[in-house]
């Protein structure tokens, strides 16, 4: 019995142990960022800085403003959200589709969409550039509209075809002997019941489309146009970084998508787990 009881308290203080330092080693750079941010100049070029923060000062929040950074993040925020609608309404409408309506190359279909998400940006982006100057979009953050749903979707669908085939399908049947249509039934009982895993799917679409820089460099070239990837790289000039500024734009760049996770963080386990169903 004693053993078993100093077993299990050596087992939880390692399992501890290790969580405690994955936390640390996980938060100390955004805790690096965020106190880099907040550091006057003058401490944060020392030869040997401390961990904790001597002065504190906003200066670099408002040399941001003044520099105008607020448009780049107004652009992200215009090219996330409009994106993330589109591809999610794409997504539900495709992955339902192709788990419930029976036509010839179904399961093909289903199975390749995943590769069509594997393929680098680094191969498309020329491709796609020539496809937006032929649309007259250079240099406009529509462009992006256009492009960011071709990576984003089939990875929404991958995920969301997971997840409606752990529906059953004996709930579609009795809300059409009921007298509902097909997308009566798609909107009424499989979105609400899907609503975790859609939800998953808009936090990543999110996510993804305000992370993304390749093709936002590529295809926007004015500041009016880039988004807040394009405007965190421009404080980099060359080998001379402007530290104070590239940190106080990092924090303001992870606030939205930090806050996002935050309000979806209750849907995020189950959609997660039930998107990992194989099909």
């Amino acid at each position: 019995m004693r053993r078993t009881t100093l077993w299990k308290i050596r087992k939880f203080t390692l399992i501890y142990a290790i969580v405690v330092i994955a936390a640390v080693w996980t938060l100390f750079p955004v805790y690096w960022m965020v106190k880099s941010s907040l550091t006057p100049n003058d401490v944060m070029y020392t030869p040997k800085p401390s961990l904790l923060p001597s002065h504190w000062t906003l200066l670099h929040y408002r040399e941001l403003i003044k520099a105008g950074f607020m448009r780049y993040v107004y652009n992200s925020l215009y090219v996330a959200l409009i994106c993330t609608v589109v591809c999610v309404f794409i997504s539900v409408i495709a992955s339902y589709s192709l788990t419930r309506l029976k036509f010839k190359g179904r399961k093909f279909v289903a199975k390749s969409i995943i590769y069509s998400y594997l393929l680098p940006a680094s191969v498309l982006f020329i491709p796609m550039y020539v496809a937006v100057s032929r649309l007259g979009l250079n240099d406009n953050k529509n462009a992006l509209l256009i492009v960011y749903p071709t990576f984003i979707v089939p990875y929404c669908c991958y995920m969301l075809i997971s997840y409606f085939k752990a529906i059953p399908e004996s709930l579609e049947e009795a809300a059409l002997i009921d007298g509902c249509s097909s997308l009566q039934t798609l909107y009424k009982i499989i979105v609400p019941i899907a609503a975790p895993g859609i939800a998953v799917v808009a936090t990543f679409t999110f996510t993804m489309s305000w992370n993304e820089f390749l093709y936002a460099l590529c295809l926007t070239t004015s500041p009016n146009q880039q988004t807040v990837t394009i405007g965190i790289a421009s404080f980099k000039i060359s080998d001379q970084a402007i530290w104070g500024l590239l940190m106080s734009s990092s924090v303001v760049a992870s606030i939205p998508a930090v806050m996002l996770y935050f309000l979806a963080q209750r849907f995020l386990k189950s959609g997660l787990s039930a998107g990992g169903v194989k099909f």
